[in-house]
């Protein structure tokens, strides 16, 4: 009985998104992404998202808790609707939430370690983005 109260109340509190991927909320105060991950669907908290890899029509999430979801979306898709949070696509096939970035390091090519331990390039191109978007990130909580 309890797992079907959560389930009407998720139905109610839950809007579409086109394609399959939903969110909870409006896109300004994002908390939850509804993922569909093999035949069912996950819900994920964005403070739990370090990053995302684009693969052509797909998209790997990888979680805080070292967890990996691969789903048949869009990076695209992912950067619009996440698009105001703490996150920033570093690169054509990756983005990372600024919550988790642990240093950067300026070369001839920018490159991010993330708490993680995972080194990211950052495109040339997105650099400067990605500088003054970090500059101005205040942290919600400690990771």
């Amino acid at each position: 009985m309890e797992t079907i109260l959560r389930e009407n109340l998720f139905d109610q509190v839950s809007t579409n998104f086109p394609k399959s991927v939903e969110k909870k909320s409006t896109p300004a105060s994002l908390q939850k992404l509804l993922i569909p991950f093999y035949d069912r669907k996950r819900t994920v908290s964005i403070d739990e998202i370090v990053r995302l890899e684009g693969s052509g029509n797909y998209t790997n999430f990888f979680l805080k808790d070292g967890t990996k979801m691969l789903v048949s979306r869009t990076l695209k898709e992912y950067e619009e609707l996440l698009d105001g949070q703490s996150f920033v696509r570093v690169h054509k096939s990756c983005i990372v939430n600024l919550g988790y970035v642990r240093r950067f390091y300026i070369k001839k090519e920018g490159e991010l370690e993330l708490t993680d331990g995972q080194q990211v390039k950052i495109s040339r191109r997105r650099a400067q983005m990605f500088i003054d978007r970090i500059r101005n990130f205040l942290p919600t909580s400690s990771r």
